[in-house]
């Protein structure tokens, strides 16, 4: 008799736990279901307690999705972002970097460049801080000495102030080392001596020039420099060229003593010979009179540049006498293979076309043309002298072109 009650009331034990909340539901204020004439089975008990679940594991995954939307919207329009920073502060950490703006890029262009070599910390700022404090000047062309994780308003300053804080040294294409200090030491108003730069320069080891060079001559890289004025002195100065020097040799994949000794020397030849749509086809003659030392030329470059650069002198003309002097180590007519040296500080193009020179079949090259650069090829010396006539021509049509 007794045992019917025992289970009626396990049963109602049963549905009281299964209709009780849990801890959580308690806590969120749900009371749980209370049963008056409703007849319900424990599945279905069961059924509604996992629906209830459900239905708060989507509204609060709702309500997160909700927050980051919101979150990201606000971080975007306010540009707030904790993980990211935008500026670094005062004038850099003290690691150089040379920086080049090239002609007709662009501020933004400039800005992710500047990013690149961590000169700056964020673009966006840059351009932010160069429009409001540039005062309407321009970022011009050329090569900055800077240094990295500079503020913006330190790289705007430095950039845009030429005229008062920095140093504007333009160096042309084909000067010699000598001619070099002389435009060095002009566009530093005198602060910076010739005796100063020479004798910067009378180590070259320091800068990590190979010692089979004679000197520094063919690492002084012709191009536009801005240096600041402060803390500036001919160390820097020339380390900046030799850096750009460097950074030419490394992309036209120059590298050891010996190599990059002949490139820089055959280089600054074919610069101060020919006009760069020739440098290719020239730096393969070269290469012909070089490797070939019973072929048209007996192994002899025959470079007036070369003989004029040891005589000191600048000219078009050599005489007789002049191109049979052994005694000249520049002289590449009375001398077979290179000279002693580079003769001029080359620049990219001429660096890359000897790196990679056409193969041709030719050894003479002369310009007919100083006005159009018109260059004329030969195997032999019959031929060229037909060109060289040509030349000749021309000279006389031209009066004091070719002195």
């Amino acid at each position: 008799m007794t045992e019917e009650p025992t289970k009626q009331r396990t049963r109602e034990s049963s549905l009281s736990e299964l209709l009780s909340p849990t801890l959580a539901e308690s806590q969120a204020g749900i009371r749980g279901i209370t049963l008056e004439d409703e007849v319900v089975t424990a599945r279905e008990l069961r059924a509604r307690k996992r629906r209830r679940h459900t239905i708060m594991a989507t509204a609060l995954s709702v309500f997160a999705v909700v927050l980051i939307v919101l979150g990201v919207i606000f971080v975007q329009r306010y540009d707030i972002n904790p993980f990211k920073n935008r500026d670094y502060s005062g004038s850099g950490n003290g690691e150089p970097v040379s920086f080049t703006i090239e002609q007709g890029e662009s501020t933004a262009q400039i800005a992710q460049a500047l990013k690149e070599k961590d000169i700056i910390a964020d673009p966006g700022k840059f351009i932010d801080v160069y429009q409001k404090e540039a005062n309407g000047k321009t970022l011009k062309a050329g090569t900055y000495e800077l240094q990295k994780q500079m503020s913006s308003s330190s790289v705007v300053k430095n950039l845009v102030d030429s005229d008062n804080n920095i140093f504007y040294i333009a160096v042309q294409q084909g000067k010699r080392m000598n001619e070099t200090v002389d435009i060095i030491a002009k566009a530093t108003e005198g602060k910076i001596s010739r005796r100063d730069i020479e004798a910067a320069m009378s180590h070259p080891e320091e800068y990590g020039i190979p010692k089979n060079f004679p000197s520094m001559e063919g690492w002084l890289h012709p191009g536009e420099y801005r240096i600041p004025k402060e803390g500036t002195d001919a160390k820097k100065i020339i380390e900046a060229m030799v850096s750009r020097t460097k950074a030419d040799l490394q992309e036209a994949g120059v590298s050891g003593d010996q190599r990059t000794f002949e490139v820089l020397t055959k280089a600054s030849i074919v610069e101060l010979e020919a006009q760069p749509k020739d440098y290719v086809a020239v730096a393969g003659i070269i290469n012909n009179r070089l490797n070939n030392p019973k072929g048209e030329t007996n192994g002899l470059i025959q470079s007036d540049a070369t003989v004029t650069y040891g005589l000191g002198v600048r000219s078009y003309h050599l005489t007789e006498e002049q191109k049979a002097d052994k005694n000249n180590k520049y002289n590449t007519y009375a001398n077979t293979g290179l000279p002693a040296g580079p003769i001029a500080s080359p620049g990219l193009s001429s660096i890359k076309a000897v790196a990679n020179p056409e193969n041709n079949p030719y050894y003479y090259w002369v310009t007919v043309d100083l006005d159009t650069g018109e260059t004329k090829y030969s195997r032999t010396y019959k031929e060229h002298q037909k060109y060289v006539d040509e030349y000749n021509q021309w000279c006389e049509e031209h009066s004091g072109r070719c002195k």
